[in-house]
């Protein structure tokens, strides 16, 4: 696989803003969200479609794809910002045009449901992304000061970006150790979901980053004994796990623990394990690119990052 990355960001630029997943909440947030990157000297380009609403989904599969393609192929527009998550990259993927996207490599930015976007992108243009804030979501209310510096230093730096510290070492440590590898990842139900299929990357020496909302310990148990029958551990030399955001068991009921189920989801395995990185659905996430080489140190609780994520 040859990695691409795409250009560094610069005041003044054109940034196109898309939804290939659900609609944003209301017009306003999405006023909001535009209003703050036309505060910081960028010029703004949305989708066409941006504002359909087809139930869950923003506007038909085909809109959401002319979109993207749109934005891709236009030479003005340096960057791709996503309004929000939600539900739909999934069912655009065997549409996209990667050759195009591959022509024309850009910065993509998004979490949650646009895993599934990026980990197509880089399976099939090998296109790095970024795991960050959104337009509808995020910078709508106030990025908090850590967040802003991680994510613009990220898009606009082509000095690699600040390594993570995981607050809580002790208490999501599942196997000591450090190990190198190409960062993959995001959204554990996404990333479940492309397992086996052409959209997930093949990637021989990979850091798992993974996150979750709000779904029991029975199911996160199960989506990762999912990349554990796909063998996706084999292929694996590290697991950095971000915030699982409201994942404990249910009251009353009879759960193992969190930690419980990552320790049996990698029993066998001697690849380092450590939670607890500032990742996910939070309020202040920092940023992360995919696609690029890092090491994990899960003794000291580090992500390192060994490259830029942009170039010049």
């Amino acid at each position: 696989m040859q990695i691409i990355k795409p250009k560094a960001l610069k005041r003044g630029d054109v940034i196109g803003i898309a939804a290939p997943a659900s609609p944003p909440a209301s017009e306003e947030h999405l006023a909001r969200g535009v209003r703050y990157l036309e505060s910081l000297g960028f010029r703004v380009e949305l989708g066409n479609y941006i504002l359909r609403r087809r139930g869950y989904l923003a506007g038909t599969d085909r809109e959401r794809v002319s979109d993207l393609h749109d934005l891709f192929s236009n030479k003005n527009v340096k960057a791709i910002f996503t309004v929000r998550g939600g539900y739909g990259c999934t069912r655009i993927l065997p549409q996209l045009n990667y050759r195009l996207i591959r022509r024309n490599p850009k910065i993509l930015v998004g979490y949650s449901d646009i895993t599934a976007l990026q980990l197509a992108l880089l399976s099939k243009s090998g296109l790095i992304s970024f795991s960050g804030p959104m337009v509808a979501v995020e910078m709508a209310g106030k990025l908090h000061d850590e967040t802003e510096e991680q994510f613009w230093r990220c898009l606009t730096s082509s000095s690699k970006p600040k390594a993570l510290q995981t607050h809580h070492p002790s208490k999501r440590l599942v196997h000591k150790g450090i190990a190198d590898g190409i960062l993959l990842g995001g959204n554990l139900s996404l990333v479940a979901s492309l397992v086996g299929t052409e959209y997930f990357p093949k990637v021989k020496q990979s850091i798992l980053l993974l996150e979750e909302i709000e779904e029991r310990p029975y199911r996160v148990n199960r989506m990762l004994n999912q990349l554990r029958l796909a063998k996706v551990f084999k292929r694996t030399a590290g697991v950095a796990l971000g915030e699982f955001t409201g994942c404990e068991p249910e009251a009353g009921k009879p759960s193992l623990t969190l930690q419980q189920v990552f320790e049996d989801s990698v029993q066998g395995y001697n690849f380092p394990v450590v939670g607890h990185f500032h990742n996910g659905h939070v309020e202040d996430l920092l940023t992360i690119p995919f696609g690029v080489r890092v090491r994990l140190d899960a003794t000291r609780g580090r992500l390192s990052f060994l490259e830029n994520a942009v170039s010049k």
